[in-house]
């Protein structure tokens, strides 16, 4: 909801660092309107529920966490963006408080209950890697909806 806001704020006041224009650049290729942004959510959403799902639906037989645990390193590793957002640009950028007030405390439970409960282990975590990258286009999907359903 304060991307649009964000952008206009500092299209012109963008700081003297390569950090700070690749940011500002990134958010006008992903798409600057909240429609935009709406459309990459809902794209996200159905995506990590749609994997979230399928793992809870193979509990009973022996569910494989790989994809799932995947999927929690992108979500849990994206939310450091917003933080170094704000860094780079010294006030609240969007996204920021769902990220240090939701996604982080959320991926560390999830984290540690699938640790305690011996659902993932080191090795599983190490395996999720690749495929957490390998995801990351997925994710970006969304932000090609959004521009095409705009238009």
């Amino acid at each position: 909801m304060t991307v649009e806001s964000f952008i206009t704020k500092y299209k012109n006041k963008v700081p003297e660092t390569f950090l700070a224009k690749f940011t500002i650049s990134i958010k006008k290729i992903k798409g600057a309107k909240s429609f935009q942004l709406s459309i990459s959510m809902a794209w996200i959403l159905l995506f990590i529920s749609l994997i979230t799902f399928m793992t809870v639906c193979q509990l009973p037989n022996g569910a494989n966490f790989l994809l799932f645990t995947a999927t929690l390193n992108v979500f849990f590793i994206q939310s450091f963006s917003h933080i170094g957002q704000t860094i780079i640009f010294r006030s609240y950028t969007p996204g920021v408080i769902t990220a240090l007030f939701i996604v982080i405390p959320y991926s560390f439970l999830s984290y540690y209950r699938l640790f305690e409960l011996g659902l993932i282990d080191g090795h599983l975590l190490f395996k999720s890697i690749p495929l957490s990258i390998l995801m990351v286009p997925i994710f970006l999907i969304g932000n090609l909806l959004g521009r095409k359903l705009l238009r």
